[in-house]
């Protein structure tokens, strides 16, 4: 699976006329100042001209209130300005002003800032973020720039400078490492490596594989097997090192592979990190797991590239892509029980069959690149290997081959249940009116009630369209006159829905693709899914929703943000269907007998917002499934009828139920298992992370 950059205006560039201080060899300024800006994207660039007549670039972090106070070290500089780039207009730069300051001015500003993250920060944060006390003493500067990375407005690192912030493998973890592996029997982990080289051209590449194992840090394979066709084995054997197997594809049945140990599966040409196998060996030592895969990227020209940050284990989203990649590595006896039942014919397969036999909770995500790829050919996914997989697990769905993925059509049983979808409004019939008939006209769902929700509409022709409509057969017109709760209203209605099956659908949604509800039922009838949400767009065609998440923004928000229609978003997610935490309620299909028993939307805590997020989450947290699927197409015009939260009252009201999703869902928010913590959390964009979030495991 291939990286994709989110298609987007080019940012609008706006510059601050040049403050020109006096040369200086070394020095310290202060850039103050208080920027304007709403948008999604803002960054703040300080440019220097040095004597030499050579310009440097200077990254300067904004908060999301707009506001500048960064202390920078130059070196000599004869000019410098600040640059500003943001998406829209943004106004204030006449506020900016660039102030030469003296050493102890710019230490006392230093410290100051370290003092207070330190003073914050978790024990497992400061080593993160490497504040320690000789450290900072040391080199405050380094701790004082990569604390002010978290602000939000902060451009995010190329992938280079992400290595070097991210995996500083400094004396100390190697200490650490050392002392893990005395303490907690590390060596105990017994590894075989099984490199499948039948797609490789070359011995080369098994060779460089080969090297790479040899320079694991405390912990070494016990053996080493590589897997190649009949006619490689003849002509590779001499060329190979006598100190691995050969083996082909009709010995693999006939190895044995001792429980205890783990097979560490890859591809011909991986390389592991230096420290990969001990970090395996961490999760490994995990009494209840069996699976274990992580991030990779890629070696190109001897550069590493395109990293692949992956989420936790989504079943939906393997079936439809791999993303898990073509290395891994899995207990013995689950290799092979999966070489006995079914062989292994690609990485895909093998990963299908493995994770089917142990289930979610012994399936574990390493968020670190452990691995390094060279090319896509073996993670590609096999529309065969899908289908064999399927019927062998009495799954009735047809598989559509959609260029380099997967689609699963799900197979809906005999007797279809009845949905019945709630429908809330208040007037606004110039949104509700093409709703309805969008609703009545397109869906070919044979079996289906519209339960419009009046809570208090006063228009007349509203009112008169009510009395209209209910005259339709599948419509039912119900009155709720109470103040305005969006989880009441949708409560009220659920109670009298004679469907098996709820569809939450806001006013302001249009259809687009007929079969939208046959797309969701289907997948929602699937064994342990309890919610299914769709792909939702603007009237203008972008995409205005393709999940939610959790964390990245501060509490819960779209994923991806707006995208184009095409827009395939980060490892083409926004058009895979997947695994996730959250769905909108503007368009979302559960069970409503598992809706009464979970209590509904939270009517006392969750009046306006975020009670769909919470509803999802608590689902999740009952051991069912929450999908998005990309083939059920709707319009969303977004909150048209309800307002924006501007007044006051409206304003306190959205401070509490924010303060009360941290409070409730804390642990989600700082780790959603569908958003990896080694990007973005300022807004969940995909982009490289500013500062680092995963720490060494030892």
């Amino acid at each position: 699976m291939t990286q994709s950059s989110a298609i987007s205006p080019q940012p609008q560039l706006q510059q601050v006329e040049p403050c020109t201080i006096s040369a200086i060899d070394t020095g310290w300024v202060l850039v103050t100042g208080q920027l304007n800006y709403h948008g999604p994207e803002l960054e703040a660039r300080l440019l220097v001209r040095q004597k030499n007549g050579e310009q440097l670039n200077f990254d300067v972090p904004v908060t999301l209130k707009g506001k500048l106070y960064e202390l920078v070290k130059l070196p000599g500089a004869s000019q410098i300005c600040l640059e500003v780039k943001s998406m829209g207009h943004a106004s204030g730069l006449d506020t900016v002003s660039i102030t030469q300051i003296n050493w102890a001015t710019a230490h006392y500003l230093m410290y100051r800032r370290i003092y207070h993250a330190y003073t914050t920060a978790s024990h497992a944060q400061r080593r993160v973020l490497g504040l320690h006390p000789l450290a900072m003493l040391r080199d405050p500067y380094s701790a004082y720039a990569l604390i002010g990375k978290s602000r939000y407005y902060t451009a995010s690192p190329a992938y280079a400078q992400w290595i070097d912030q991210s995996e500083h493998f400094t004396p100390a973890v190697a200490h650490r490492l050392k002392r893990a592996v005395k303490k907690q029997a590390l060596a105990a982990v017994a590894f075989e490596m099984l490199i499948d080289a039948r797609q490789t051209d070359t011995p080369v590449a098994v060779q460089q594989t080969l090297h790479s194992l040899r320079q694991q840090l405390e912990l070494a394979p016990v053996a080493c097997k590589v897997l190649l066709t009949a006619q490689q084995r003849d002509e590779w054997a001499a060329l190979l090192k006598h100190d691995i197997e050969l083996i082909t594809t009709n010995e693999l049945a006939e190895v044995r592979w001792p429980g205890n140990n783990w097979v560490f599966v890859m591809q011909a040409g991986t390389r592991l990190a230096p420290w990969a196998l001990a970090w395996m060996a961490m999760e490994a030592q995990k009494p209840d797991t069996a699976f274990i895969y992580s991030d990779n990227d890629y070696w190109l020209n001897e550069e590493r590239v395109n990293p692949q940050f992956k989420p936790d284990w989504s079943q939906e989203l393997a079936r439809s892509s791999g993303y898990v990649g073509s290395a891994f590595a899995l207990r013995g006896d689950l290799f092979g029980k999966v070489v006995a039942e079914n062989g292994v014919n690609c990485a895909y397969q093998l990963v299908l069959d493995a994770t089917a036999l142990v289930g979610e909770q012994a399936i574990c995500h390493i968020p670190a690149v452990l691995c390094h790829y060279v090319d896509h050919k073996a993670e590609t996914v096999n529309r065969q290997a899908l289908e064999r997989h399927l019927r062998r697990n009495k799954v009735a769905a047809e598989v559509i081959a959609q260029g380099e993925y997967l689609r699963v059509r799900y197979a809906l049983p005999k007797a279809l249940p009845k949905v019945s979808i709630v429908v809330p409004t208040r007037d606004a019939l110039n949104y509700l009116q093409p709703c309805v008939e969008s609703l009545l006209q397109k869906t070919t769902w044979p079996d289906y009630e519209l339960l419009i929700v009046d809570n208090q509409s006063s228009e007349p022709a509203t009112l008169a369209y009510f009395e209209q409509v209910s005259q339709h057969e599948r419509v039912r017109v119900l009155h709720y006159d109470q103040p305005f709760n969006f989880s009441a209203i949708n409560n009220f209605a659920v109670a009298q829905a004679s469907g098996e099956v709820v569809c939450l659908l806001n006013n302001d949604t249009e259809v687009i693709s007929p079969d939208w509800l046959e797309e969701m039922v289907s997948r929602l009838l699937q064994p342990g899914v309890g919610v299914v949400g769709g792909r939702l767009y603007f009237s203008d065609g972008r995409v205005q929703h393709a999940g939610d998440v959790l964390g990245p923004g501060g509490c819960a928000t779209h994923l991806h943000g707006i995208l184009e229609a095409d827009d395939p978003g980060y490892m083409h997610r926004s058009l895979l269907a997947q695994d996730l935490s959250a769905v909108t309620a503007a368009c979302l299909v559960t069970h409503k007998a598992l809706y009464q028993q979970l209590g509904g939307l939270d009517e006392t805590n969750l009046t306006v917002a975020f009670n769909d997020v919470d509803y999802c989450l608590r689902v999740r947290e009952a051991g069912e499934r929450v999908i998005y699927t990309p083939y059920a197409k709707l319009y969303h015009h977004e909150s048209v009828s309800r307002g924006k939260d501007d007044s006051p009252e409206k304003k306190a009201r959205a401070k509490r139920e924010t303060e009360y999703m941290r409070s409730r869902w804390r642990h989600m928010i700082d780790r959603d298992p569908f958003y990896n913590p080694n990007l973005n959390y300022s807004q969940p964009d995909f982009k490289l992370g500013k500062i680092p979030r995963v720490g060494w495991p030892w």
